[in-house]
């Protein structure tokens, strides 16, 4: 379909979308199913009552949006009908969502089959939830979350849970479930092997379509440490609560988790490296196609460079790495603290995977340099300065 789309009356452009539908092979029956109800129940709409016009909020639909939606319509870029927007917008996506995603390994990992699509559906009281990809390289496990049924932006709670208390122990007041705005979602409960205690991270943030748009009504919950250490299969079932707000009864789904990443390397070191006053020993190293981690402990004061003395200060340590050739990876979270170092640490961190297994890898040590408001120095492109730790330098052999 192209620019003419935009040239049709709503009868035709509907008309249109039934046709194109109907001529596309879609990867489940109940897409196409979806669509066809969406469209039958806008254009009963549509026969029944007239169309304000004026109080509509104009959409674009860009053409690349449309085919990821659909799996299967390039519509043109341009405006469309009120009725032909409200058509579009619940139907599910299609397709890998992680494609999109701003991470690149986890992008990666979406386009060379690494992922699964579960295709998990729930409703209750109008609201429906969707596990829509799932990756897992056995060290790192990340879904996406699909809603459809509400109408908002917003898809992350903002209603404290029940028993949550303050950062002083107190008991924070809440929101009865019958008075709270339905459909925002609270972190997932995930239980895996009987194990229930994981540390993750919870997003709205998917990622863009190619035409720049933020994915909408969907979620991402990722699993980054801890998995390693629970020694799983190559393949288990996950189950998944979602507490919704507004809706008494949690969401749950039997996930089928599959280990997809090939050649993946674990190594435990025990390897230390020291410098008198501070220490640190790497307890392990993994290395997938999606993942690189490292766990490590350090001990001891952070040493200090002759230009980290009167206002300025330095940061705890932080780390990184490089293969035999000096290519490094970068790491996915670095965190910085309003805070003088402390002298212990246990650290357990992602980086980007590197392009093929490397030989060696070393671990470069290096602290940023801090003022009295703990803002970091910068250069003069805004890059904050590292000094690294020559001394404090590992390498560490990979045997496969």
């Amino acid at each position: 379909m192209n620019n003419k789309c935009s040239e049709l009356n709503e009868e035709e452009q509907i008309l249109q979308i039934r046709r194109t539908v109907k001529q596309i092979k879609m990867p489940q029956e109940s897409y196409a199913n979806q669509i066809m109800e969406r469209l039958d129940r806008m254009e009963n709409r549509r026969r029944r009552e007239p169309v304000q016009r004026g109080s509509w909020k104009k959409k674009t639909l860009v053409s690349m949006t449309s085919a990821a939606m659909l799996g299967v319509l390039v519509m043109g870029s341009g405006f469309v009908s009120p009725v032909m927007a409200d058509a579009l917008k619940n139907v599910p996506w299609i397709g890998n969502v992680f494609e999109y995603n701003a991470d690149s390994s986890l992008k990666q990992a979406s386009t060379t089959g690494l992922t699964t699509l579960p295709n998990l559906t729930v409703t209750k009281n109008g609201v429906t939830l969707s596990i829509k990809e799932v990756m897992f390289d056995g060290t790192r496990l990340a879904f996406a979350i699909e809603r459809q049924g509400i109408d908002d932006e917003n898809m992350i709670s903002l209603y404290p849970p029940e028993g949550a208390t303050d950062e002083n122990g107190k008991l924070i007041p809440t929101t009865p479930i019958e008075l709270q705005n339905k459909g925002y979602l609270a972190i997932p409960d995930i239980e895996i092997e009987e194990h229930s205690k994981f540390f993750g991270s919870f997003t709205d943030y998917v990622g863009k379509t190619p035409d720049g748009q933020n994915i909408p009504n969907m979620a991402m919950y990722e699993i980054t440490k801890g998995l390693t250490e629970k020694n799983l299969p190559e393949s288990f079932d996950m189950t998944v609560k979602l507490n919704v707000s507004g809706i008494q009864e949690p969401f749950e789904f039997v996930v089928p988790v599959k280990n997809l990443a090939k050649d993946s390397i674990v190594l435990h070191p025990n390897q230390t490296q020291s410098n008198g006053e501070f220490s640190y020993t790497v307890s392990q190293v993994d290395l997938t196609s999606v993942t690189t981690r490292l766990v490590l402990d350090s001990e001891g004061k952070v040493p200090e460079t002759p230009e980290q003395t009167g206002d300025l200060s330095a940061t705890k340590m932080y780390y990184d790495i490089v293969d035999q050739d000096g290519n490094q990876v970068q790491q996915n979270i670095v965190g910085y603290f309003h805070s003088s170092p402390g002298t212990k640490y246990h650290e357990d961190e992602t980086y980007k995977p590197f392009g093929k297994t490397p030989k060696s890898i070393t671990i470069k040590p290096y602290t940023l340099t801090v003022k009295k408001d703990w803002s970091v120095v910068s250069d003069h492109e805004g890059q904050s300065i590292k000094t690294y730790h020559k001394d404090l330098e590992m390498t560490i052999p990979i045997v496969q």
